[in-house]
């Protein structure tokens, strides 16, 4: 049995809204055994805010399903700005660090970034403790920053990439989330290929909804409905869903629900009712159990993105939400790691980015056949079941920390 600490910024249960990855991680590292002790900021991701019960309060530790949980402060209310988001990050990298010297000496310290500020605080940490460091890349920052445009300033960049490159050099493995994201750390020069291994988001079997919460949808009980979970956020191209919307709203078979919060949420609210979109319906975040409950009432799950080529290595934790519903899925991507799984698993359909007509075409292609749609969810599930089981990846994340935890690299 080894000890354990694992450090991220973002940590979401089954029964919180959002991706669970690292909470599937941890529990798996504990039933093989390990002492797990996760180090996380107790700010709601989604919201921006600090609950309640956290308020004037700094390090919080708690024990929950198995795990040691300590939640930090950082700060609250951010947005795409760089000085709010760096003073998150900042923050949490500065009180994650005082809890993690707190903390037992670990054998083994694994730092998911972003944000990359915290996972340099964890290789120092790792290096002081003489702990061996396993670091997850789940975004390849500052890079797709830099796309996006919210970083400019060549001295911040210049920055960030020494952090970077910090966290590379000191990791004795790396996990990356997406065959681009494992690639582009390659090309960086800083690390070898062989101490970089690929192990994606995957299909959660375990997590199914309740029973006692079945999904309502504000949409007539006959209507297909194309639906959209996740982060209302700078990634995902929900106007392009508008205006497909609008191209649709004379079609009375068809309903869009955008499912989820983010901060671009507001501004699509009233993108939507200034458009007087009669054929769209906004549902707030539900938790991670219940979203197989609002997949089963789709017909159609979209994916877009914006036409950048960022977003080609994109290969995002909702796909296999989708994928384990069986149902069909719209890709509006750059051609890359999407929509090359969506031909190999015949699961849907590929159009192009920010191209409202080409989706709207597509929704009503699956619309005007059913049993075609259905047939693509049913055999992208059998897909995932093959290629992307979470409990098979996370078993491979186990086997990484016992090496690490022996003595190999």
């Amino acid at each position: 049995m080894a000890r354990v600490l694992y450090v991220s910024q973002y940590f979401v249960s089954g029964d919180q809204p959002g991706g669970v990855r690292h909470w599937q991680h941890c529990r798996a590292l504990a039933r093989a055994g390990h002492q797990v002790t996760v180090v996380t900021s107790y700010v709601q991701h989604k919201e921006r805010t600090i609950p309640e019960e956290y308020r004037g309060r700094r390090i919080v530790r708690a024990h929950e399903d198995g795990l040691d949980v300590v939640r930090t402060y950082s700060t609250p209310g951010y947005g795409r700005d760089l000085r709010s988001r760096l003073s998150n990050y900042g923050t949490f990298a500065l009180w994650s660090l005082i809890a993690e010297l707190r903390l037992p000496r670990p054998d083994v310290v694994v730092a998911s970034s972003p944000s990359l500020p915290a996972a340099a605080a964890a290789a120092a940490v790792a290096r002081a403790r003489r702990a061996r460091f396993l670091l997850e890349v789940r975004d390849l920052w500052p890079d797709s920053a830099v796309a996006m445009g919210l970083v400019t300033d060549p001295r911040v960049i210049a920055a960030a990439r020494r952090v970077e490159h910090y966290c590379y050099r000191r990791a004795d493995r790396i996990v990356a989330l997406t065959e681009g994201i494992r690639d582009g750390i390659v090309r960086s020069g800083v690390v070898p290929a062989g101490r970089v291994s690929l192990i994606t988001n995957g299909v959660d079997l375990d997590v199914s909804p309740d029973p006692a919460l079945p999904a309502r949808l504000p949409v007539p009980d006959d209507a297909v409905v194309a639906m959209f979970v996740g982060a209302h956020g700078t990634y995902s191209s929900l106007e392009t869903v508008l205006g497909a919307a609008d191209l649709l709203r004379d079609d009375p078979r068809i309903r869009v629900v955008l499912v989820g919060g983010g901060d671009r949420k507001p501004a699509l609210r009233q993108q939507a009712a200034e458009m007087a979109l009669p054929n769209v319906d906004f549902i707030d975040p539900v938790p991670k159990r219940q979203v197989p409950a609002f997949l089963e009432r789709a017909g159609l799950c979209l994916l877009p993105y914006q036409d950048r080529e960022l977003f080609a290595g994109a290969l995002p934790n909702k796909v296999f939400d989708y994928l384990a519903a069986g149902r069909p899925i719209l890709a509006a991507a750059p051609a890359g790691e999407l929509t090359r799984l969506v031909d190999a698993a015949g699961c849907g359909w590929s159009v192009p980015p920010e191209d409202p007509t080409a989706m709207a075409s597509a929704i009503r292609h699956a619309a005007d056949d059913p049993a075609q749609a259905a047939a693509r969810g049913r055999a992208g599930r059998e897909y995932a079941l093959q290629h992307y089981d979470r409990a098979r990846l996370a078993a491979r994340f186990v086997s990484l920390v016992d090496d690490l935890a022996a003595g190999r690299r």
